[in-house]
């Protein structure tokens, strides 16, 4: 008995890659290294960067700053870096100290010497300052200070040995803080300062804290009452720390 053999078919030899294969690897890999490369420096320049401008910061405070936008190398190019966020705990601009400092700087330009384009911020000054503002740029009843309760902002003192409370409302206007009151409570009693005679409640009323100090160009847009004093925002063209 014959069993039939089963056909057989010579093996192919393996392919062998392209001359022009090998040419594209090639050419894709020198790609990449180049753009990692090029990824690398601009990082290297960005932390520099960053580096460079927290320096001349410090006679202000220790800041974080992160210049944002990529690649930092073009920017740097053209002369200006198109957004800067700088934040800092503690800050003191002027002898005065500010707290929970967030600034956002557009088109901050290299050369340092010239003002930086848009400055949108936030920062809050703390009661004792703000008490030493007022001592200083205004005039504040005898034996008062600033206190806030429940998110609002008060003058806290004594009278015939009773706590006096005095509600301020205050209102951003250009460089300054104006404060009007609003109620004053005597012990359990409360009274609404409409009620009472102009030349009773005079010398609590458009008090103006002077924040001429801050850099040119910054104006102040809001105002509100925190836990540990007044948080105020900024807005300013063409600032210059200088």
């Amino acid at each position: 008995m014959t069993m039939a053999r089963t056909a057989e078919y010579p093996r192919e030899p393996p392919r062998r890659r392209s001359r022009r294969s090998k040419l594209i690897v090639t050419a894709v890999i020198v790609v990449l290294t180049l753009i990692l490369g090029v990824i690398a420096a601009d990082r290297v320049v960005d932390f520099t960067t960053e580096q460079k401008i927290a320096s001349s910061l410090e006679p202000y405070g220790e800041a974080d700053v992160n210049v944002e936008g990529f690649p930092v190398l073009t920017q740097m190019a053209g002369g200006t870096l198109d957004t800067v966020r700088v934040t800092a705990d503690q800050a003191q601009y002027e002898n005065v100290d500010f707290t929970d400092v967030d600034a956002e700087l557009f088109d901050v330009p290299v050369d340092t010497s010239r003002p930086i384009g848009t400055v949108e911020a936030s920062a809050v000054i703390p009661l004792s300052t703000i008490d030493s503002l007022a001592t200083e740029h205004a005039s504040l009843p005898e034996g008062m200070s600033f206190t806030t309760i429940d998110g609002g902002l008060f003058l806290k003192g004594s009278l015939l040995g009773q706590e006096l409370l005095i509600g301020i409302d205050p209102q951003a206007q250009s460089r300054q803080v104006v404060v009007n009151a609003t109620t004053i409570k005597l012990g359990s009693a409360e009274v609404d300062i409409d009620s009472l005679p102009s030349f009773l409640t005079s010398s609590i009323s458009d008090i103006v804290i002077d924040l001429d100090f801050l850099p040119a160009g910054l104006e102040l847009t809001d105002i509100k009452a925190t836990d540990t004093g007044l948080e105020i925002s900024l807005h300013g063209t063409g600032v210059s720390l200088n």
